[in-house]
């Protein structure tokens, strides 16, 4: 009987190793939908131990106006969670932003079918087109701006609105304004500078005083950095295979965009005003119903995905899904609404997991109807990811151990792709991201990075013991 080549072997240890992390409880997978009528907090309970998720709170609002709030974990500080505490609800923050433009619309303020570059003297991009793009092609990402050509992560982070208003001058334009809907923070930001220069006031503070106050949300701030410190905000968490741990946000600039920190208390408020005809709950006119309905409506040039700050899809039963997510490297929420009257949403305190999936799975049973199974969206990637983590630290420590020739080879084609890894995002802070997202893929290009490394250095210890024995 041929015995396998070791090569082969090693292939055959790491598809044992793939299927033995595709296993229940090594890593997240597809949850099945619960029953209809299952309670929200044992759905809540379940997703915050299959994702390990340390702190979480979900609002399960429902069509008759009941409210059911469920906390569940402590903070990276080691507070238990409440309605009261706070958590960064990154791009979720945009609906905010479109609330507080369309009021300077209604008042006269701000033409929404105006070029930008009139209504905000130095904003240009490098294209002819520059002055197509009009504030409503910022609401709803059809500027023509692209991620492909606006480097979100660059460092320094912008000092200002207005410095990334200034970098946008030698960008170019990846599509006609208006005909093509490319998801790009940018365009939040420019929206959150022409609320500054509209009102003269900073744009947290403008928020705060015409939004914030208004709806009662006194523990909710807008700040300019992601990576802002908050009172009572505590850290984030990153993690993989059931460990998180706690670590500071990568500094970024966020006004506009993703600034918003709030509490789950503040952000019903918000939720029941979304829901409702543009009035507080004393009855204060903030918006009018039309304004609120059309930030909820797609937009031309979404392909019917996307409307003034919200994304809108239409579920099998025919309901119509109003809805947004929000991701940093430490914190993750998702928030839907329904057309049938109910909405939910949930805030956790650590990257990854799909709490987007689970308010949607709120949300439809809440309105009757099927259940949402909640998947890990990085589940794929992360068993990739450590079956190649695995895989190079054994053929890595082969070579250590052997130094021949052929180890030499092989740590030099590891190492090269795993520096090539490192230099190819386009800036430090993407690739930090990254690895934030996706902890295993900074593992494995450390074990790259130092086990070719230390392939290289057994070559070159055992060619000198060679050639010394030699003499």
């Amino acid at each position: 009987m041929t015995t396998p080549s070791r090569p082969v072997r090693l292939l055959r240890a790491a598809a044992v190793l793939l299927i033995l992390c595709a296993a229940p409880g090594v890593l997240p997978g597809v949850a099945a939908a619960a029953p209809a009528d299952a309670d929200p907090r044992v759905s809540v309970q379940a997703y915050a131990q299959r994702f390990a998720v340390p702190a979480t709170v979900a609002v399960v609002l429902d069509r008759d106006g009941a409210v059911t709030t469920v906390p569940h974990g402590t903070t990276s500080d080691g507070t238990p969670v409440t309605a009261d505490t706070s958590f960064r609800i990154a791009s979720m923050s945009k609906a905010f932003t479109a609330v507080a433009v369309l009021q300077l619309a209604e008042a006269g303020r701000i033409d929404l079918d105006q070029p930008v570059a009139a209504a905000l003297p130095g904003f240009t991009v490098a294209d002819p087109r520059a002055g197509d793009i009009t504030v409503r092609h910022l609401l709803a990402h059809t500027s023509g701006l692209s991620n492909q050509d606006v480097d979100e992560f660059a460092l320094p982070p912008a000092a200002s609105a207005a410095a990334l208003v200034e970098r946008l001058a030698q960008v170019p334009l990846a599509a006609d304004p208006g005909t093509e809907h490319q998801y790009l923070n940018a365009n939040y930001v420019v929206a959150a500078r022409l609320v500054e220069v509209v009102t003269g006031a900073p744009f947290g503070e403008h928020l705060r005083e015409a939004v914030l106050a208004p709806l009662g949300m006194t523990s909710t701030v807008a700040t300019d950095r992601c990576d802002a410190e908050v009172p009572g905000l505590a850290r984030g968490h990153i993690g993989a295979l059931g460990v998180q741990v706690a670590v500071p946000e990568i500094p970024s600039f966020c006004a506009g965009d993703g600034g918003v920190v709030t509490t789950a208390a503040d952000l019903t408020r918000w939720t029941r005003f979304q829901l409702g005809d543009g009035t507080t709950r004393d009855g204060t006119r903030l918006l009018s119903a039309a304004a609120l309905r059309e930030s909820q409506t797609p937009a031309p040039g979404t392909d019917g995905r996307y409307g003034l700050g919200w994304s809108v899809r239409t579920a099998d039963d025919g309901r119509t899904r109003v809805l947004h997510g929000g991701a940093l490297a430490t914190y993750a929420s998702g928030i839907e609404m329904s057309s049938a009257g109910s909405a939910a949403f949930v805030l956790t305190d650590v990257s990854g997991g799909n709490p987007g999936a689970l308010a949607a799975d709120l949300v439809a049973r809440a309105d009757g109807a099927p259940g949402v199974p909640v998947d890990d969206p990085y589940r794929t990637l992360n068993l990739a990811l450590l079956g190649l983590t695995v895989l190079a630290a054994v053929l890595l420590g082969t070579a250590v151990l052997r130094a021949r020739r052929r180890a030499e080879r092989l740590a030099g084609r590891l190492l090269l792709p795993a520096l090539s890894l490192l230099a190819g995002p386009p800036s430090a802070t993407a690739w930090t991201l990254v690895a934030m997202l996706l902890p295993l893929s900074g593992v494995l290009a450390l074990v790259l990075v130092l086990g070719g490394t230390a392939a290289l250095v057994a070559r070159s210890r055992a060619a000198r013991a060679t050639h010394a024995s030699a003499v």
